[in-house]
């Protein structure tokens, strides 16, 4: 049967009282009374794309020194960071000084401190990776955020764009970046999670998730078939919302992530993973 991405709302801003909401909702109701009822139009079907060519993987090493031959990825090319939150180019005290007033605030309002360190490792990590594509300096980079871990910056001089995700999949945050609307997907076992789930279940999931991800929950209709291709990169008419690539990342055990993003891609670099590593592994 079909998987439905289900649009959800925003979450409302924290300073909003009650009143003000239930006068915006009366508002809003007043409003669509007054305008005529249109006709549901039915959904085009999605279709999957026969082919899509596997991108070249490059793996580079995790290192604090960033690798300056690496400029900021042009069309046709996905960077992805893979690291635990341990790890930071910098001390944690330094990294900290450069995250802006509200990811200080977001991050104190974590409920527990194993989130509120995963959050600021993801978020020193975003602005140093970002800083060195633009020849900046990390806490002047303009990040906006959408607070949902989806995030945009633009060169400060030349005005290229690149857009931002990051997932968090048990030891691993994974970072990707590319010049394009992209979404990231990381699918761990969970206790209590069903114990008959297969790799193959994993895997459509992930993909589903990165394509959840990368649509903003957009209403569209999968059928669970079309998500259960054996090669690494898929690609999906899926109508309205146009084409959409989808690549499995390699992971370790049992892990399964993927991204999805808005054009082609014909080369990945890879930071954080095994330089033997390949598409369709998934020991990495």
């Amino acid at each position: 049967m079909p998987l439905e991405l289900v649009y959800l709302a925003p979450s409302r801003a924290h300073g909003n009282s009650p009143g003000v909401d239930s006068q915006a909702a009366n508002s809003a109701n007043a409003l669509q009374a007054d305008q005529p009822v249109r006709p549901v139009q039915a959904a085009r079907p999605v279709h999957a794309i026969a082919r899509a060519v596997t991108p070249e993987f490059i793996s580079r090493p995790l290192t604090r020194r960033y690798p300056h031959s690496v400029a900021a990825p042009r069309a046709g090319e996905l960077h992805v960071w893979r690291f635990r939150c341990e790890w930071l180019p910098v001390p944690v005290q330094e990294g900290e000084t450069w995250l802006s007033k509200g990811e200080r605030e977001r991050a104190r309002l974590h409920p527990n401190s194993a989130l509120r360190k995963r959050f600021i490792s993801a978020r020193v990590v975003v602005r140093w990776i970002v800083a060195n594509l633009f020849d900046g300096e990390p806490h002047a980079v303009d990040l906006q955020d959408d607070g949902n871990e989806k995030l945009r910056a633009r060169h400060p001089h030349d005005g290229r764009g690149i857009t931002i995700d990051i997932a968090y999949g048990g030891i691993w945050i994974v970072i990707g970046i590319a010049p394009t609307t992209l979404g990231l997907s990381v699918v761990v076992p969970s206790p209590g999670a069903s114990l008959d789930e297969t790799q193959e279940g994993s895997r459509q999931r992930a993909r589903y998730s990165s394509l959840c991800n990368a649509l903003r929950y957009a209403p569209v209709d999968i059928d669970l078939a079309l998500l259960s291709s054996d090669t690494a990169a898929c690609a999906f008419d899926l109508a309205e919302h146009g084409c959409w690539h989808v690549l499995d990342l390699p992971m370790s055990g049992k892990i399964r992530a993927a991204v999805a993003l808005a054009q082609p891609v014909t080369q990945v670099h890879a930071f954080g993973w095994p330089k033997a590593c390949v598409f369709g592994e998934s020991n990495a």
